[in-house]
């Protein structure tokens, strides 16, 4: 007695995202690659594509193998409507009503939610094609909405990673709840992401699982270069007020005040990069301030030698893979204390843990690193260059994939078996 399905359609997950590829999406592609590499097939979906052309080679390649469902011609928009009602029509008038109950529920608007049920009948459609029975979500925002609607549409598995804390704030916006529920399992970047599913949600605390963000080899196994002499900074991050750089500008604002030498530069981009040009201006920064702008991992890499540390000023973190960039680089990192972040930066170990929102608290530690004796310093970068051995993405994709097995083996398990 065998069952339903093929050995290769039990080993390929799709994966949903809002937007990808991104340049702030690095450690969904060194995901799905490590996946790859450990023998699944991986299809590529997100809502929209990115507004900015791909900057790296590696999300170039990424772009090409990823189905942007917002581009779908509106025939075939029609037809997968169609067919989703045709075919099961039961479940389809389910997954509609669940749409407009989450539309009641949350902060959204109806119409919005009836988007989220076409897109979900645009994937049915396209996972049916290259027979796959799995869909993981990054974010508990619209990806999971759709990949839940999905599972009502046409009885495919899901799973959710949920990055925090900003989805915590107010779940029930979010119809956290309806998502969990569903899911085959949730897996948390952190743990105090973790900690957080596991109190809100008791009923489903065994369906969080502990899934780091990481890095690849590439970032692991180079060797780093000491820290230099120059009162170089550097802040990678987009520039939007969940990560705060108009703070971060403030605080460049305090050194300048103070004498202190030095030179700032912030890799990104976002909605906030017209104020804090302004800002930087207003404040007379624009000599030791550069905003950059979006870079490639290579970079990255140049400018975090050339830096004594990275600084971020965040507001909402869940576990920044820019600080672990910056520790497998060999830099120690300034960061607020906020999300999973203490789980990487410890003051006076692998750098300085500073309250949020507090730019005299963000310039005080910046003026110690750049005052701080080079040795002293480097200790501080070997001791975050061993913290950052542990947070393998390869380690990441093992526990992901036995998530996912596990979802595809119940799968296949309710399925009719045939002689």
């Amino acid at each position: 007695m065998t069952l339903k399905g093929t050995p290769a359609a039990g080993r390929a997950v799709a994966y949903l995202i809002n937007v990808y590829p991104s340049p702030s999406h690095s450690f969904i592609r060194r995901e799905i690659a490590a996946l790859e590499s450990a023998g699944w097939r991986v299809h590529r979906f997100s809502h929209r594509r990115a507004k900015l052309l791909a900057l790296d080679p590696a999300d170039a390649a990424e772009q090409r193998m990823t189905q942007v469902l917002l581009e779908s011609k509106w025939q075939r928009v029609l037809a997968s409507v169609a067919i989703a009602f045709a075919s099961r029509p039961f479940a389809a008038c389910s997954a509609f009503l669940q749409a407009m109950r989450m539309a009641r529920n949350g902060d959204a608007r109806f119409v919005t939610h009836a988007g989220y049920f076409v897109l979900a009948c645009l994937l049915c459609r396209s996972l049916r094609a290259v027979d796959c029975r799995h869909i993981h979500a990054h974010f508990g925002t619209n990806p999971a909405a759709v990949a839940l609607l999905a599972s009502r549409l046409s009885k495919v598995s899901y799973s959710l990673t949920f990055h925090g804390p900003h989805e915590f704030v107010v779940p029930e916006r979010l119809n956290l709840r309806d998502k969990i529920a569903g899911a085959s399992f949730v897996a948390v970047v952190s743990s105090s992401g973790q900690r957080a599913v596991e109190e809100r949600y008791p009923a489903w605390a065994a369906k969080a699982k502990l899934v780091r963000c990481g890095l690849d080899a590439a970032w692991l196994d180079e060797a780093p270069a000491r820290v230099p002499q120059a009162p170089h900074l550097l802040c990678v991050a987009r520039l939007d007020p969940q990560k705060n750089p108009l703070l971060l500008i403030d605080a460049a604002k305090h050194l300048q005040e103070r004498g202190v030498r030095f030179r700032l530069t912030l890799i990104g981009d976002g909605s906030l990069r017209a104020q804090a040009d302004r800002r930087v201006t207003e404040l007379g920064l624009s000599a030791p301030v550069h905003l950059f702008g979006w870079a490639t991992q290579q970079q990255v890499r140049q400018h975090l030698r050339e830096s004594r540390a990275l600084v971020l000023a965040s507001d909402d973190e869940g576990l920044p893979v820019a600080i672990m960039e910056a520790f497998a680089a060999g830099r120690p990192a300034i960061a607020t204390d906020v999300g999973g972040v203490r789980e990487l930066v410890e003051t006076g170990v692998t750098g300085w843990l500073v309250p949020p929102r507090d730019a005299h608290a963000l310039a005080n530690a910046m003026e110690q690193c750049l005052l701080a004796p080079t040795h002293c310093l480097q200790q501080l970068a070997d001791n975050a260059r061993r913290k950052v051995q542990n947070f393998d993405i390869r380690t990441s994709a093992e526990v992901l994939g036995v998530g996912f097995d596990a979802a595809l083996g119940a799968f296949d398990a309710a399925l009719p078996s045939s002689q």
